[in-house]
Formats: structure tokens, C-alpha cells, sequence
């Protein structure tokens, strides 16, 4: 039989034989570890900010948050239900990740518009949530695929802040 150089046997300080774990099994085993962190961070970051009140912790967002929490929503859906891509987790974790750090990036450089707009992919993203949680009320509707549901619903659930 020929030494392939991957596993041998040892003698440990007692006289008893051990087995050397292999590099390919090392690899693999820090590998599944560090996917495991990654997993559980994200579900941490998840859990930490999707509470509104983690929007706003960033004072920018007081108005947006005021009138909010006025509305009629307030009980219904949060910031992220609305701002963030729910096609599924991989798209809301991705949406949410880049979604922060602009918002880092502009708050930490005072780069922040006196008016809050969204730009035109946000839009799109906040127009397919409001259709998925309303497609019982919008399925019978003819709606003109020009136009945004906030077009004619402007002050929901941002009362007259726009």
C-alpha cells in the first residue's frame, strides 16, 4: 500500500495511537463553520433592524417615522416590508445590506437632501410590495402600468410628508 501523505497515524505522549485529521477535512469542517457564522449573523442583523424604530435611529428619518406611526399601516407592515425587495430572502438580505450602507454613507458624510426621495429602483420595488399585499384588492382593477400606486395614494402611509 502506498503512503499518500494525507492521514497518519501518531503516537500520542500516553503510547496510544491517534489519527492526523487531513488538510481536505480541516478545509471543510472551517469552511461549514464559517457559513454557519455568516447564516447566523445575517439572521442577527436581520432581527436587529427590522424594527421601525431602528430606521429611525438615524434622525433623518424622524419625519418619515412620524407619520408613519400615525398611519394606518403602523400595525400592519414596518419599514422593510415596504423599502426592501420580498421576492425572497436572498433579495431582501441583499436589498437591506445595500440599502445600509448608502444610508451609512450618506449619513456619516452629511450627504443627506433635505428631502428624502426614492430613486427610481425603489420605486418599482415599493410599487410590486404595495401590489403583492393589495393584489386582493388590485386583481379586478385595470390598472395603467405607467403609473404608481402612491401616484393617487401619495400620503399613504407617509401622510403629507412627500
Amino acid at each position: 500500500m502506498k503512503y499518500s501523505g494525507a492521514e497518519h497515524e501518531e503516537t500520542d505522549t500516553q503510547g496510544g495511537k491517534r489519527k492526523k485529521i487531513s488538510r481536505k477535512t480541516l478545509v471543510i469542517g472551517l469552511l461549514a463553520v464559517l457559513c454557519l457564522t455568516a447564516v447566523v449573523g445575517v439572521q442577527g442583523v436581520h432581527a436587529l433592524t427590522k424594527d421601525p424604530s431602528y430606521c429611525v435611529s438615524c434622525h433623518v428619518m424622524e419625519p418619515v417615522y412620524g407619520t408613519w406611526s400615525h398611519s394606518s399601516h403602523r400595525d400592519i407592515v414596518g419599514c422593510n416590508d415596504c423599502h426592501t425587495d420580498q421576492t425572497n430572502y436572498a433579495t431582501k438580505t441583499y436589498t437591506k445590506i445595500t440599502s445600509g450602507v448608502q444610508h451609512l454613507y450618506h449619513n456619516t458624510f452629511s450627504d443627506v437632501p433635505d428631502s428624502i426621495r426614492m430613486n427610481e429602483k425603489n420605486n418599482e420595488m415599493v410599487q410590486n410590495n404595495c401590489l403583492n399585499c393589495h393584489q386582493d384588492v388590485v386583481r379586478n382593477i385595470s390598472m395603467d402600468p405607467s403609473r404608481q400606486c402612491f401616484d393617487c395614494h401619495r400620503y399613504t402611509p407617509h401622510s403629507n410628508y412627500r
